[in-house]
């Protein structure tokens, strides 16, 4: 199937790794140019080196900090010096704020809201005016099931997660006469460094004797008994951002293996 992406610019954040990097891939596998951003310089430039002989499509990196303004408009400013435009934008770069009240912090709750919820917005912020004139924009933002049915153990990553399921929605309806689509996507447990970083927590939650028994009775929460592939949420980025998803927008969509119970 053609997607209809062939030349378009993406910006990929969060790009060297996990659901960023497997998103990047099949960008250019889909003829699109791409800019991936990170903060680790060898571990982005690495992944970019990769992935050009990978598949032999365009694609450059900027090191980025979504936490900082000045990185965000030196990642979009960069990429359209590179590529001439912006039409794409994977709001990926995060981190999953697990733990219960009793141990969330301001510090680390401040540190979640500057990454997504802030970072998320000060990037929309600078792309839209340059879809918005060509009347063409897709917008995808990485959010997380906790948003939408909330769970103690993952009390700081819903709230910022409900703010974003919010923002994706408002923002689909105001950008949508423009040509500019706004989705998001809800990941469950992927097979990511995400999942190492969380893996002790997650041990003690369930009260599991090992990390291989956390990720077993994790993975029992949703229907597929199994953690999800980063290709398999790739596949769904890529398609919410061609023409073939050209009627959808203001949707979050589940990739979490039926792990979320809700009718809506």
């Amino acid at each position: 199937m053609d997607l209809g992406i062939k030349g378009r610019v993406a910006i990929v954040t969060g790009g060297s790794r996990g659901i960023g990097r497997e998103t990047a891939r099949q960008f250019l596998e889909e003829g699109a140019r791409v800019m991936i951003s990170g903060r680790n310089a060898e571990t982005l430039e690495k992944t970019r080196a990769d992935l050009a002989k990978q598949t032999g499509g365009d694609i450059k990196c900027v090191v980025a900090d979504m936490v900082k303004e000045a990185d965000i408009k030196k990642l979009v400013d960069e990429t359209v010096r590179q590529f001439g435009t912006v039409d794409i934008l994977i709001n990926n770069a995060g981190q999953m704020y697990s733990g219960r009240y009793a141990v969330m912090t301001d510090e680390g709750l401040k540190e979640q809201l500057e990454t997504k919820l802030f970072g998320f917005m000060r990037a929309i912020r600078l792309v839209y005016p340059i879809m918005k004139a060509k009347k063409w924009g897709r917008i995808i933002n990485t959010i997380g099931g906790a948003g939408k049915e909330p769970d103690p153990y993952m009390f700081g990553s819903g709230i910022t997660n409900s703010a974003l399921l919010n923002i994706t929605k408002s923002l689909s309806t105001e950008f949508g006469e423009d040509g500019v689509h706004v989705n998001a996507i809800c990941p469950g447990w992927v097979d990511t460094n995400l999942w190492q970083r969380n893996a002790q927590g997650l041990k003690a939650e369930l009260n599991a004797k090992d990390e291989a028994e956390a990720r077993k009775l994790a993975a029992r929460r949703n229907a597929l008994n199994r953690f999800g592939k980063p290709e398999e949420l790739a596949n769904a980025i890529v398609f919410l951002c061609s023409e073939r998803a050209s009627y959808i927008t203001g949707v979050s969509l589940n990739l979490d293996g039926g792990r979320l119970k809700g009718l809506w």
